[in-house]
C-alpha cells in the first residue's frame, strides 16, 4: 500500500498492510539523516512516515505596524509565548465595533497555487493534510493575551466573541480555499488549536460547548460539504469534551498524549475507538532520557492498545525535538514499522 492508502484506510478503520506511521514535525532533520546515512529531506521517507502537511503561505507585506514591527498577518507578536512582556493589540478594545475596526488578513492574501503544487506532486504516495495550525482560541490567545481572553470569554464578552467569530471567519475561507486549490490531493481538512493542560481544559466544559464548538463545527463543516475526512490536533487532557469533537466531524485526534489522560489507553480505545481515529501515544516528553528499548517498549504497548481494529496512526505525541538522540528516534519509528504488521500485535 502507498502511504496515501495506508493512512486513508486506517481513518476508516479498513484493513491495512501494517498500522501508518505520521509525525507532527521532526525538527533534528540533519543529526537524523547523518544517523541514517541519507539526506536530510529523504529522512521523512526512510522512517515509512505515510502523511505530509502542506500549508498556503501568506504571500503579501504586512500593513505597517510600529507599534509592534515583528506582528504576523493577523496583527499578533509573532510566536507562542503569552508572558506579560508582549503587547496584545485587543487587549484594550471594549465593543465588537472596535474589534471589527482591527486589520484582518483576507483569506484572499495566501498562495493557494503553491500550496496545490505541493499536494499534487505528494498526493499519490502520501496522505496530505492541511492547512494544520490555523486555531481560533490560541489565535485569540495571541490578540488579547492569554489571561485577558480567557477571563472575557467565562464573561461572555461581546468584544472577545467577536473576534472569535471573525477568526472563524477568517480561517473558514481559507480552509475553503485551499481545499479547492488542492482538490483530491488534499483529502484530510487538517486544523489545530490548544485549549487544554495535561490536567484538563483551560475553561469550563460548558464555556467551551457554548462559544468553542459551534466554531469548530463550522470549519469542520468546511471539509464534510468536499468529502474530506477532519484530522483535529488539540494537545493535553480534551477528554471532556472529546465526544463533542467526535460530533461535530472529527475524524482523527492528534495528538494523543497517554501520559496526560485520566483515563488508560484501553479504555480510551473501548469508550471512543468506534467513531475516531488516535494518532500519537508516544510520550516525546520522555525521549530525551531514555534509550532505544525503552521506545521501543512503549510503541508495542500503544499499538497493542490502540491498533487492534484500526483507528491508529503511530507516531510521536508532539515534535521529536533536537534534544533527542538520533538512535533514539529512529528506534520509535522502526518499532512502529515492526510492531504495526497486525501478526506482531498483542491481541
Amino acid at each position: 500500500m502507498t502511504g496515501r492508502e495506508r493512512e486513508l484506510a486506517a481513518i476508516r478503520r479498513e484493513e491495512t498492510d501494517r498500522l501508518p506511521i505520521d509525525v507532527i514535525c521532526i525538527e533534528p532533520l540533519e543529526e537524523i539523516g547523518a544517523y541514517l546515512g541519507v539526506a536530510p529531506d529523504a529522512v521523512y521517507d526512510a522512517l515509512g512516515i505515510d502523511g505530509r502537511i502542506v500549508a498556503p503561505p501568506h504571500r503579501r507585506p504586512q500593513p505597517q505596524r510600529p507599534a509592534n514591527p515583528t506582528a504576523d498577518e493577523w496583527g499578533a507578536p509573532a510566536g507562542n509565548d503569552y508572558g506579560r512582556h508582549r503587547s496584545y493589540p485587543l487587549a484594550d478594545t471594549d465593543t465588537a465595533t472596535a474589534v471589527e475596526r482591527h486589520p484582518w488578513p483576507d483569506p484572499t492574501d495566501y498562495d493557494y497555487g503553491s500550496a496545490a503544487m505541493a499536494a499534487r506532486a505528494l498526493g499519490d504516495r502520501y496522505a496530505v493534510r492541511g492547512p494544520y495550525w490555523l486555531p481560533i482560541a490560541c489565535r485569540a490567545f495571541a490578540l488579547f493575551g492569554m489571561e485577558e481572553a480567557l477571563v472575557r470569554l467565562h464573561e461572555s464578552d461581546p468584544g472577545l466573541l467577536a473576534a472569535l467569530d471573525r477568526i472563524a471567519d477568517v480561517s473558514a475561507g481559507i480552509c475553503e480555499r485551499l481545499l479547492d486549490a488542492c482538490g483530491e490531493a488534499m483529502p484530510i481538512l487538517c486544523l489545530g488549536d490548544d485549549f487544554a493542560t495535561q490536567r484538563g481544559l483551560l475553561m469550563q466544559p460548558a464555556t467551551w460547548r457554548r462559544h468553542l464548538k459551534p466554531l469548530y463545527a463550522r470549519l469542520f463543516e468546511v471539509g464534510k460539504r468536499r468529502g474530506k475526512l477532519v484530522w483535529f490536533h488539540s494537545c493535553g487532557d480534551v477528554t471532556a469534551v472529546l465526544g463533542d469533537l467526535i460530533d461535530i466531524g472529527a475524524d482523527v485526534w492528534e495528538t494523543v498524549q497517554l501520559h496526560a489522560l485520566p483515563i488508560s489507553a484501553s479504555d480510551l480505545k473501548r469508550e471512543y475507538g468506534r467513531r475516531l481515529t488516535f494518532f500519537g501515544g508516544i510520550n516525546t516528553q520522555r525521549l530525551p532520557f531514555i534509550g532505544p528499548v525503552e521506545v521501543e517498549a512503549e510503541v508495542r504497548e500503544a499499538i497493542a492498545a490502540l491498533g487492534p481494529g484500526g483507528g491508529y496512526i503511530c507516531g510521536p505525541d508532539h515534535h521529536i525535538k533536537p534534544d533527542v538522540d538520533p538512535a533514539v528516534a529512529v528506534a520509535l519509528f522502526r518499532a512502529a514499522v515492526r510492531f504495526g504488521h497486525k501478526a506482531s500485535w498483542r491481541e
